[in-house]
């Protein structure tokens, strides 16, 4: 539908409904004058105005079947003017429809497009460790038929590569800098499922303002889609507290554990590979997040446990609970009582959406075998990677 109405919007925009109304008026003019030469032939095959409409139509499309025509030296006049005007006007006719597909094409090359896709996931610009990002998303993911609309500013040829590399999947490209609002409305950010923001190498930005950027996208975001669920990454942990006040869902800093890791190296030898091996995309075993069957809502985490090494193969390290941001509209009485009243009314007035406390993920691992499952909780557990396909 939204397709449609994006058609019909490009034909009004390229003059359609003017060229239509003068070729249905040189048809019905056509139409009216052959039959008016014509109803009183006697070898006349035009005896109505049905029969007019006909031919002139047969006429101007250049089909000629034959089967109608005019014998009179009117109706033929008649027909030699609605053949030189039909070609013209049936040339402007399809040229304007080709012309929409065309630009529409050109602007998908270019990057200029705006998408309708839902529950899509946006990813914000580009640097080495993006395309990864993009194997574990479809290759090697949960997400393989989730829409990923890319915006960066990568050369044509660099973004026609992975078009073509990731054609089977549903992969879009957008150009421009995703700190501006027009820019994220243009990948329908407000219907976005997630927002994934890279440190940008693409494009001519200074290298020094990376997480700036970051931090000015993430505060775009958050303001225009406050409901999307927002993953930032950051080369400096000294910016993480900006980070933080734009209410940003998951923030990760580049190469934050590497100390560790090289330090378990030497206490710990071979950790790292164990590490690196469920990262990466090539690994046989995932860290995964898994819906908790609501069977085993109440259940121990023991019961739990058992279930997901014995029918499928996994480890259960921990549980992981978020708990949904609390409104100050959450917290007022439901009764009619002056003061609650008031309070709600100037919320409404304002138009904003006051929180009392931020969203937030509590993940335990490994509880005692005896912790009781809640609902809403997840499980996180360590399982066979799914094929690539």
């Amino acid at each position: 539908m939204a397709m449609i109405l994006k058609f019909m919007k490009g034909l009004y925009r390229e003059r359609f409904v003017q060229i239509a109304t003068v070729i249905l008026s040189v048809i019905f003019i056509s139409a009216t004058s052959v039959y008016y030469f014509e109803r009183a032939g006697e070898e006349s095959t035009i005896r109505s105005l049905w029969d007019g409409v006909w031919w002139a139509v047969v006429t101007m499309g250049t089909v000629g079947y034959g089967d109608i025509y005019p014998v009179t030296a009117g109706g033929r006049a008649v027909g030699l003017i609605l053949i030189f005007a039909g070609v013209g006007l049936m040339s402007l006719f399809t040229a304007t429809i080709a012309s929409i597909f065309v630009e529409r094409k050109i602007k998908e090359g270019k990057g200029l497009e705006t998408v309708k896709e839902k529950d899509h996931i946006v990813l914000c610009g580009w640097n080495q460790h993006t395309e990864e990002v993009l194997q574990v998303l479809t290759t090697y993911g949960s997400m393989k038929d989730t829409p990923i609309i890319l915006i960066n500013e990568l050369p044509v040829d660099d973004v026609d590569s992975l078009k073509l590399k990731y054609d089977k999947y549903n992969l879009k490209f957008l150009r421009g800098n995703y700190v501006h609002e027009d820019v994220l409305s243009r990948a329908n950010i407000t219907k976005a499922a997630f927002a994934l923001i890279m440190a940008d190498t693409s494009g001519s930005h200074p290298h020094e303002r990376i997480d700036e950027r970051t931090t000015l996208a993430a505060l775009t975001i958050k303001s225009i889609a406050p409901n999307v669920k927002t993953v930032a990454e950051l080369l400096d942990s000294e910016n993480k507290q900006h980070l933080k006040r734009a209410n940003v869902d998951e923030i990760v800093i580049r190469g934050e554990h590497v100390g560790s890791l090289l330090a378990s190296a030497i206490n710990s030898p071979g950790l790292p590979k164990i590490f690196s091996s469920m990262l990466s995309t090539g690994g046989t075993n995932k860290l995964l997040r898994a819906e908790i069957p609501r069977s085993f809502v109440g259940s121990t985490f023991k019961e739990l446990s058992s279930f997901y090494r014995e029918e499928q193969h996994a480890i259960l390290i921990g549980v992981l609970t978020e708990k949904k941001a609390m409104k100050l509209a959450d917290i007022l009485s439901d009764d009619t009582s002056i003061i609650d009243t008031f309070i709600k009314d100037k919320i409404r007035e304002s138009k904003k959406d006051f929180f009392y406390k931020k969203e937030e993920t509590q993940f335990i691992l490994n509880p005692d075998d005896g912790y009781i499952i809640k609902d809403g909780q997840f499980a996180v557990i360590l399982s066979r990677a799914m094929p690539a396909r």
